[in-house]
């Protein structure tokens, strides 16, 4: 596939704001202010934790697990189709935020990959259409140094442009500076997760028009693939389903797709290494572990979704006791997310605070970090970690205590 040969002659175009760990989130956030302070890119105002590479996303796919649906993906970008639109849909738990994400990685190791955005219910800015297309012109302007010039220009010439309608914004600081500054011959990709995420649930839908329109009113081919994921969800795919969307999207259903042998692989790999790290504790079970048949019922449970795989094994890992009893307790459950999530409330060694916590962080309609917990419930920081340390196979605790905590 071409997409990936000549990489090293080419030149880098990075489109992500780089967010490793602590240390390097204070040097990369002196790098952004520095950014923003130089006119005109200030008035963009981006997302910098909206990018597929931000410390707060999810994991890429495991290596060996959804290649056919990656290999479309990647045949689609590759191709000389007449669909520059991409859509992924699928079920919640089916993984396509990690499939985004690797497609994404590639798209930028071959220096094709132009923009991305990552849309997370109730995370802030990451949750809007707001400063959504503004964050794609930065990344733009940063990966493709061509366009930076004509993106500059539209805001010096106009500082109200974020104020004006979506399909003015997306056509003078995305269409034309793209246009302008890229040859057709290689298409650039901007990859778009999770519409389905977006709070705006009008204005996302509009903005599929608005891409679809832009392909179709363009006297010329455009040089740019759009990739979307999303929920089957009835404001999004209606757009999908009716012209001008319809005809420029190449639609692909993870429903088609078979996970059962992915997720085969990933409890595999995941039951491994718990064994390799908890030998001690669990030596005297005979190998394979999980057997043949409990790996496969596992795999039953999991009906598809990679969340029950991901949640399976931060069960059976998570200290409350010897793995081979979690994993016993895990089997004897019904298939499906709510009997392992009860599995997890049942099994937690719950603290005092504990029934507040979670039932805070269950009501609220937005994450809230462990500083804003404690606040709320007017307990320190330290209680609320010490209340969740049994349930984080379900809830995600944050390093920082100013981050969100959130529900797998």
């Amino acid at each position: 596939m071409s997409m990936f040969r000549d990489i090293n002659s080419m030149d880098a175009r990075r489109a992500a704001f780089h967010n490793v760990g602590r240390d390097q989130i204070n040097a990369d956030q002196v790098t952004f202010n520095t950014i923003n302070q130089t006119e005109p890119l200030q008035l963009l105002n981006p997302v910098p934790d909206a990018a597929y590479d931000s410390i707060q996303g999810v994991s890429e796919c495991m290596e060996g697990t959804r290649q056919e649906v990656i290999g479309k993906v990647v045949l689609w970008i590759d191709g000389d189709s007449d669909q520059p639109v991409c859509w992924l849909i699928g079920a919640a738990g089916a993984g396509k935020s990690a499939i985004s994400r690797t497609v994404a990685r590639l798209c930028e190791e071959s220096n094709r990959l132009c923009a991305s955005f990552f849309f997370f219910r109730g995370a802030g800015r990451r949750s809007t259409i707001t400063y959504f297309i503004s964050t794609i012109a930065y990344s733009i302007a940063l990966s493709i140094p061509a366009t930076r010039p004509y993106i500059e220009d539209v805001l010096r010439r106009d500082h109200h442009i974020l104020h004006r309608s979506h399909k003015r914004q997306f056509q003078q600081l995305i269409i034309e500076p793209i246009r302008l500054a890229i040859s057709p011959v290689r298409p650039m990709v901007i990859i778009i997760d999770a519409l389905d995420e977006c709070d705006d649930r009008q204005e996302i839908a509009e903005f599929i028009d608005i891409v679809a329109c832009a392909f179709q009113e363009s006297q010329t081919p455009l040089p740019l693939r759009f990739f979307f994921t999303s929920r089957v969800e009835e404001h999004i795919r209606s757009k999908f389903a009716a012209s001008p969307a319809l005809d420029v999207t190449y639609c692909l259903n993870l429903q088609k797709f078979s996970a059962g042998d992915d997720i085969r692989t990933f409890l595999r790999s995941r039951f491994a290494s718990i064994y390799q790290q908890k030998c001690r504790q669990i030596g005297n079970i005979s190998l394979p572990w999980p057997s043949q048949r409990d790996l496969d019922e596992l795999v039953t449970k999991s009906m598809g979704s990679f969340i029950f795989a991901f949640t399976l094994a931060n069960f059976v890992n998570d200290g409350s006791d010897l793995p081979h009893r979690k994993l016993q307790t895990a089997l004897q459950s019904h298939s499906g997310l709510d009997p392992l999530y009860t599995q997890v409330l049942e099994s937690a060694s719950c603290s005092h605070h504990f029934t507040r916590v979670f039932q805070t962080i269950i009501i609220i309609p937005t994450p809230i970090s462990i500083t804003g917990l404690a606040c709320l419930l007017q307990i320190e920081g330290g209680d609320v970690i010490h209340a969740l340390q049994g349930v984080q196979s379900i809830i995600m605790v944050p390093e920082n205590d100013e981050q969100s905590v959130w529900l797998l």
